[in-house]
């Protein structure tokens, strides 16, 4: 057979630069059966990279039956794998079929006619969804509609599959659309459209939650040693581990389930009550120590104690029964509320489902904390458990046949393999530099401030605004200010004094707002949180192009110090030794300025600023950026020698 080339396969009439590099490693590591962690910046084009390489394995040894999963972080990365099926498609001729997965609640046309459960949240969605489809009371009428006899697909459900077959790949919104004008669940019929198709693209759920897992891998037609896959934005995968398997929550759900309780006549024996004075308790005390937001260890063993005692429970294995007992009635609940017409929420069922998870996620694996938030004046708990390893969701990425992991950030690929507990044997990296000329860039350091926590004062903060405030009318148009936490940000807002329009990022923040804002003004603000809504996974652009002049990362933004991540880097340096902290800390800390500092350019011909507001950057901490960083970084304490530099540069790309 003849060897297989990337012109052959490619839909567009030029590669870009370093695409074919991408295409050949990608190709190596599927037709290899390898694990490849790709480092390549915004604006090669990776996504068509990597289907390329896929249909050139597939001819040349993988075979017809070859399957591919791709796992996305956010609806955008997805629209893209659909654009580029489709141009291989018309382009090349390719017969080639894709399953796109949204959620089940976005996909669901019911919640289109509900409002109620449009407003659900999505863990309450998903059980409500579950007791519709059992059928027992209330029901789905297009979950109905989609099975006929032996679960077998109707005839409109066959008419659905048949549509989403014949268009090869379509968005979550357009079956939904062909789906709800048949009178059949959209979800279901993604799923049936599986076994069809050599492609699934969905978020990394499907991958890393077991139950989810086995369900869909069943559909596809694919165990894990005959699967290829592909993971996008590959650098949140450590995050998105631990997450699906932590949990927190705050007092006023237990207020709320104790009302729920009482109206619903569910008997809880005073748990939900007793769950909310403890939370605010601890949340109390947290804060009289630390202040809000800090997260303090608790022993789990004192507090269950405590909970069995209080209760009058035998043993934990009757509290645990006690409390799925307490998820069964919130189903219930759920399920009368929305034959209502109201939210399908049920808080007992929440809380209990909480508790359930607290108790049974224990060992050295998992930390039990609390904190306290403070919202208009007023102190409130919460608690949480939190694991602290992601290779206990992530340790079967070992077992697919073959696995590309890709992103822009990956600057540290020990600590992928070594973290996500990767095979060393069998993995391979490929960095390959920006596609974008380095002189569209000025990257500057100030010198002159930190926000290194044992520098924090008041006088330190109040230079930090006055050069803040220079360093943006320096830079003009749009900027994007960044801080390393919330409390920093509000410490820093309280002593700036815009005169432009700005928007400061909080937890209820919504990316499609920030970009309306941003289009509507020419020169404003955008104050934000690294590691938040605003500052990763973001395309700050409009029509192609940027809509930034300048990023100014204010601090290092290294993980806060609190009892959490202190166990954290106690848990990492007991498993990796001297890299423990580095990996628990610093990693995090290098992710989060690359994130940060790329909502900058998000194409060739953008140009702007970047500054990093921390004397940290140009020490010893400079040696783990990459190479083009240390070349092109120039720093000063001198703010006039700064603002000269970024007014030089913008006379430069004018000319």
């Amino acid at each position: 057979m003849a060897e297989a080339r990337p012109e052959d396969y490619f839909p567009y009439p030029e590669f870009r630069r370093y695409q074919r590099e991408v295409i050949s490693f990608a190709y190596e590591v599927m037709s290899k059966g390898r694990i490849g962690l790709v480092h390549a910046p915004c604006g090669i084009g990776k996504s068509i990279a990597v289907l390329t390489a896929f249909l050139m394995a597939k001819d040349a040894c993988l075979g017809d039956d070859a399957k591919l999963m791709v796992l996305t972080r956010t609806k955008a990365q997805l629209e893209i794998y659909v654009r580029e099926v489709r141009r291989l498609r018309e382009e090349k001729g390719v017969a080639l079929r894709a399953a796109i997965f949204a959620s089940r609640q976005d996909m669901c046309p019911l919640r289109l006619e509900s409002e109620a459960l449009a407003r659900a949240r999505y863990k309450d969605f998903l059980r409500i969804c579950k007791e519709l489809r059992k059928g027992s009371g209330a029901i789905c009428p297009y979950y109905e509609d989609t099975y006929g006899p032996k679960m077998r697909l109707s005839s409109k459900g066959l008419a659905a599959l048949r549509a989403l077959l014949d268009r090869g790949a379509v968005l979550p919104s357009e079956a939904i659309e062909i789906c709800r004008d048949l009178g059949v669940c959209a979800y279901e019929v993604v799923k049936c459209s599986a076994r069809k198709a050599d492609i699934m693209v969905g978020n990394y759920n499907y991958l890393l939650l077991r139950p989810v897992r086995e369900a869909i891998l069943w559909r596809f037609g694919a165990d894990l040693p005959e699967l290829n896959c592909v993971i996008d934005e590959a650098h949140n995968v450590d995050k998105w581990a631990v997450d699906v398997m932590s949990d927190e929550i705050s007092s006023t759900s237990f207020r709320r389930a104790v009302k729920e309780a009482d109206e619903y006549a569910v008997e809880d024996k005073g748990l939900m009550a007793l769950m909310a004075e403890m939370v605010d308790k601890m949340g109390s005390e947290t804060y009289k120590l630390y202040g809000p937001e800090y997260e303090r260890l608790i022993d789990l063993d004192v507090l269950a104690d405590l909970l069995l005692a209080e209760l009058g429970f035998t043993s934990e294995r009757v509290l645990l029964s006690f409390l799925r007992f307490l998820e069964e009635e919130g189903d219930k609940i759920r399920l009368s509320r929305a034959e209502q017409g109201q939210p399908p929420v049920s808080y007992v069922g929440r809380c209990a489902s909480f508790l359930i998870d607290f108790l049974k996620l224990r060992g050295r694996e998992f930390a039990h904390y609390s904190l306290a938030l403070e919202r208009d004046g007023q102190v409130r708990g919460r608690i949480g458990v939190r694991c602290l390893d992601p290779s206990m969701a992530t340790d079967m990425l070992n077992d697919l046949r073959s696995l590309v992991m890709m992103s822009g950030t990956l600057w540290d690929p020990d600590y992928y393999v070594e973290v996500l507990g990767l095979d060393r044997e069998r993995t391979d990296f490929l960095r390959v530099p920006s596609p974008f000329p380095r002189s569209n860039r000025l990257l500057l350091v100030d010198k002159a401030v930190s926000t290194k926590y044992e520098l924090r004062s008041e006088s330190e903060f109040d230079m930090i605004a006055r050069r803040l405030d220079v360093l943006i009318k320096a830079i003009g148009g749009r900027v994007a200010v960044y801080f390393p936490s919330y409390e920093i940000m509000k410490a820093i807002l309280e002593r700036l004094r815009p005169d432009l329009p700005y928007l400061a990022e909080d937890r209820r923040t919504k990316v499609e707002d920030v970009l309306a804002f941003l289009s509507a003004h020419d020169k404003c603000i955008l104050f934000g949180v690294a590691r938040g809504k605003v500052s990763e996974g973001v395309d700050l652009s409009a029509g192609g192009r940027g809509l930034l002049s300048g990023v100014i990362i204010v601090g290092l933004p290294y993980p806060k110090k609190t009892g959490l991540q202190e166990a954290l880097t106690a848990y990492f340096e007991e498993k990796f030794g001297r890299k423990g902290w580095h990996y628990a800390n610093r990693v995090p800390c290098l992710v989060a300025l690359a994130q940060s500092a790329g909502r900058l350019r998000r194409s060739e011909h953008d140009r702007g600023v970047v500054v990093i507001m921390d004397k940290r950057a140009a020490g010893q901490f400079k040696r783990y950026l990459p190479r083009d960083w240390k070349a092109d970084m120039k720093a000063s304490q001198n703010l006039e020698a700064l603002v000269e530099a970024i007014r030089k540069f913008m006379e430069d790309q004018q000319l």
